[in-house]
């Protein structure tokens, strides 16, 4: 059974959405529940608000090191295997963190040409546009995670609607103001055509059998 992800998300930058996830993780972890929080922006403000600047260049300096998002999907990025799970950064026995990376902004051509190919049956595409939640999924795992929490860039590109289809839920933090709001009558049409297009791919394609089950997208509270 899968692990219910939550990812938080507006295309309006501003709107606390990374402190959110932030406090809702210690949160979680003080009540109880044992939660992975993935970083999956590629300015990965949610690394930075977990460490300190020396504890991110001791991250980013180990050799051989499987530390961050990007560096799950090297394989695959390669074209030499599939994703690799992450420890990740331990806070207590029941908070980790899977460290964002500047790095992944390069992934995004590749997400954007495997969404079309997909509808050709190409077990490949199948397996790059799932790789957010196959990655975020064995890492939670790991810890035997009950919740994953995923901080999203605001935008609208291929990174975000990879990661968007692999949710579970979504909330949508929002400021006090129009272009806010804006952002809101966005995504929800945006969201609905993804969730479409990503079903259509899965059901009329053998290859969409090789991925594991992708997540409802369900707005949440």
């Amino acid at each position: 059974m899968s692990i219910p992800v939550i990812a938080f998300f507006n295309n309006k930058g501003g709107v606390g959405k990374t402190t959110l996830v932030y406090h809702l993780a210690w949160m979680f972890a003080y009540l109880g529940k044992r939660v992975l929080a993935a970083d999956l922006d590629p300015q990965a403000n949610l690394t930075s608000a977990f460490l300190d600047e020396e504890e991110q260049e001791s991250l980013f300096e180990q050799e051989n090191r499987v530390a961050t998002i990007f560096d799950c999907l090297q394989p695959l990025i390669k074209g030499i295997g599939d994703i690799k799970a992450a420890e990740g950064v331990s806070f207590s026995e029941r908070l980790r963190l899977l460290p964002g990376d500047l790095q992944l902004s390069t992934f995004e051509d590749q997400l954007s040409n495997a969404w079309p190919v997909c509808l050709d049956g190409d077990e490949r595409a199948f397996r790059v546009i799932s790789s957010f939640w196959r990655t975020i999924q064995t890492s939670g795992a790991g810890m035997q995670a009950e919740l994953l929490l995923v901080d999203l860039g605001p935008n609208l590109g291929a990174i975000n609607r990879a990661a968007l289809i692999a949710a579970d839920h979504i909330v949508i933090p929002l400021g006090p103001d129009l272009f806010s709001l804006q952002g809101l009558r966005n995504l929800g049409p945006r969201l609905r055509t993804w969730r479409a297009d990503w079903t259509k791919r899965r059901t009329e394609n053998p290859a969409g059998d090789l991925v594991l089950p992708i997540g409802r997208m369900q707005p949440a509270g």
